[in-house]
Parts: structure tokens; sequence; C-alpha cells
């Protein structure tokens, strides 16, 4: 399988393409896809260059091509398609929350999400819907990963610099990379759209990505 080569880019690229893959993934997980939304994030200048390295953003950019001359029926489907794979009514081929795959019963908020929801208040963050659903959605998730690598690209601290990529790596360690192999590994095989498998493919290689860069980027300061 392809991956993103992070040696085809220089630092700042870098920490931009590290934000912009964090956004678009959180984009396609979020909500139910929009044709013009998707389109927008294929004319960004980002996209192609990152479409030559990336098997999972190829196999997205196919699919939004697609789109281009949609007349409505293949956006319908794809939102169906994200209704049946993450909302309902029936079960869920490849839920969104980590304590579903971590939890002791396989619950929603379980103690896995109170362990998540101390990650966030870490840093001051709450979840803005805390008390109706669990802190632990990939969507918040990579949320809160994205705002500790845009707090380390504005820190002029290096030592300040460290402690934030040492929470980056620890949260990548010891929540996203346990779980998201897994929900990786289950929407490959539950669905046959190309849109929705290439997000599998893209954020495993997005995880790989930060796993092997967030050691890198610290030993080079």
């Amino acid at each position: 399988m392809s991956t993103i080569e992070s040696s085809q880019w220089n630092e700042a690229s870098l920490l931009q393409n590290r934000l912009y893959i964090n956004q678009f993934i959180r984009f396609i997980f979020d909500a139910p896809s929009n044709r013009q939304q998707l389109i927008t994030f294929i004319n960004h200048p980002q996209w192609k260059p990152l479409c030559e390295i990336s098997e999972g953003f190829r196999h997205i950019d196919d699919s939004i091509q697609e789109l281009r001359v949609d007349n409505g029926e293949k956006i319908k489907r794809l939102q169906e398609e994200y209704n049946r794979l993450f909302v309902g009514p029936n079960a869920l081929p490849a839920p969104l929350w980590e304590s579903v795959y971590l939890g002791s019963e396989h619950l929603l908020f379980e103690e896995v999400t109170l362990e998540v929801r101390k990650c966030y208040r870490q840093y001051g963050l709450t979840f803005i819907r805390e008390s109706k659903e669990p802190d632990d959605h990939i969507v918040i998730e990579l949320e809160f990963l994205s705002y500790l690598i845009q707090k380390t690209i504005d820190c002029e601290d290096v030592e300040t610099k460290k402690r934030l990529l040492d929470d980056q790596y620890s949260f990548l360690n010891n929540h996203l990379l346990k779980w998201c192999p897994t929900f990786c590994e289950l929407l490959s095989k539950a669905t046959q759209f190309e849109l929705y498998q290439g997000a599998a493919l893209l954020l495993e290689e997005y995880l790989n990505l930060e796993k092997e860069l967030i050691p890198a980027l610290k030993e080079a300061l």
C-alpha cells in the first residue's frame, strides 16, 4: 500500500499539510457529503500535490471527479451511504466512537470517553455537546490533534513546542492509533463507495505519517 511520503515536503508545507489532511478527514466523517464543498476541496492548491503522493487521496479524487457531472443521484447515494455506515437506524458497520472499540462493554460513554475528555480539559477545552454526545468521536479527536498542531505552529518557545509535540504523540498512541486501524478495516469492508474506501485508507496513511513525523519534528528542534 502506498503511503504519504513526508520526505517530499519542506518544513513549511509539511506543517500546513498536516492541518489540511486533518481538516479534510474531519469533513468526510462529520456529516453526509456536500457536492459543492467536496469540489471546493479538490480545487485547493494543496489537493493535486497530495494526490501525487497519497493513494487515499487518489481514490477520493476519482470519486469526487464523478460528481462534477452528477445530476444529483450520485451525491444522494453518497449521503445515504453515510447514514447507513455512521448514523443508523440499523446496526452501524463502522462506528465513529473510540469507546465502542476499546470500552469494556463496547458502548458509548464508557471510561474511554472520560480519558479522552481529560486530555481536552488539560488545554481548557470542552466539547460543546458534551452532555449529549460522546467526546471520543473521530471528528472531535482529530480536531483536538489539529488544535495541538496549530498551537505548535504558533509557538516560538522551544520547550513549549516539545511539550506540545509530546502531547500530540501521547494522544495519538493512547487513543487514535489504538482504535482507528480497526475502524479503517471495518469501513473498507463495509462499503463499496470509493469515497469512503479512500477515506479509510487516507486516515490510516495520515495516522502513520503523524506517528513518524512527530518524533522527527521534536528531534529537529
